[in-house]
């Protein structure tokens, strides 16, 4: 085989800089060449096959290749899958909180707006962040209270839950999830308070959220002060697949038909598709058909799911 650099040259750059530790700079002053012709002989170097890599991947190869195909199928910036020995809900909501807590760290910057929906899984969140210093990050609700229901996994509790432990700060949305008509959100949401929360909502930085489903009895307690069974059952039969921050949304991602998305307050789906950042933390097969039906529409482009719902995807 013929070397368009000396075989020796390639070889000694290759080991001074892999095995040695020396950047490419220091190679260059030792050589007596550029910094660019050592970056041209180490990558000549790997297309000869001088330099080859191997990665020892204590990690299951299963999960890799899952991630690359769901990403791949529909589109998603990023899939992250948990490998979740049991299916009991409990156990898979635990292990999804501990890979989201494990993302936030990774990719939160100093001066974001982070929303969050509210969700049991969500709340989970928090407990596993180890942080030792303080952020400015602000933790904004994209959704009103749900009433009484579980004060925990309420959006205000789980944005300033966040903010606790990332040591930064929160904002309250003093608003109900949903009201009775559209006269009582229009005067809601002029409220100072509340629309300050809200324009918010439209410069987010990132999107965290659970993913609910009109079936689901942990959906239905969410929303059963504002919605009737009755008319969760007409949603349903008008084509819901999901709802995202209590909005309902069908299989393109609208939500235009569901008379209950007008009375939300909180997020608009045009906001929601503008964040770059629009993470959903959902799994367990319970909830498989409306997180199948969520990767199609466009509004996530993260997804945190278990290994068990990640198969059933592709």
């Amino acid at each position: 085989m013929e070397y368009k650099y000396d075989v020796r040259l390639l070889v000694r750059c290759a080991k001074m800089h892999y095995e040695e530790d020396m950047k490419q700079n220091e190679i260059a002053d030792k050589l007596g060449v550029s910094k660019a012709t050592i970056s041209r002989i180490i990558n000549y170097a790997k297309e000869k096959k001088i330099i080859e890599f191997k990665i020892n991947n204590p990690f299951p190869e299963e999960i890799l290749e899952l991630e690359k195909m769901i990403e791949k199928k529909y589109g998603l910036m990023e899939v992250i899958i948990a490998d979740v020995v049991s299916e009991e809900e409990k156990d898979v909501k635990k292990t999804l909180a501990k890979e989201a807590a494990k993302y936030m760290m990774r990719v939160l910057k100093q001066g974001m707006l982070i929303g969050v929906s509210s969700g049991t899984t969500l709340a989970e969140v928090p407990r596993y962040i180890i942080n030792n210093k303080n952020n400015d990050f602000t933790f904004i609700p994209m959704v009103g209270g749900n009433g009484q229901y579980i004060p925990n996994i309420q959006t205000n509790n789980i944005a300033l839950s966040f903010a606790k432990v990332f040591k930064g700060s929160s904002k309250i949305l003093h608003a109900p999830s949903m009201v009775e008509n559209i006269q009582n959100k229009k005067i809601l949401v002029e409220d100072p308070g509340i629309k300050s929360v809200l324009d918010l909502t439209k410069k987010l930085d990132m999107a965290v959220m659970g993913v609910g489903s009109s079936t689901l009895q942990s959906t239905v307690k969410m929303v059963t002060e504002f919605i009737s069974h009755e008319e969760l059952d007409q949603i349903k039969d008008k084509g819901a697949i999901a709802d995202l921050c209590n909005i309902f949304v069908d299989k393109d991602g609208k939500g235009d038909r569901f008379e209950s998305n007008q009375r939300i307050i909180g997020i608009e789906l045009d906001d929601l598709r503008k964040v770059p950042l629009r993470v959903a933390v959902a799994g367990h097969a319970s909830k498989f058909e409306a997180i199948k039906g969520i990767v199609h529409t466009n509004l996530i482009n993260v997804l945190i799911t278990d290994i068990n719902v990640a198969r059933k995807l592709v």
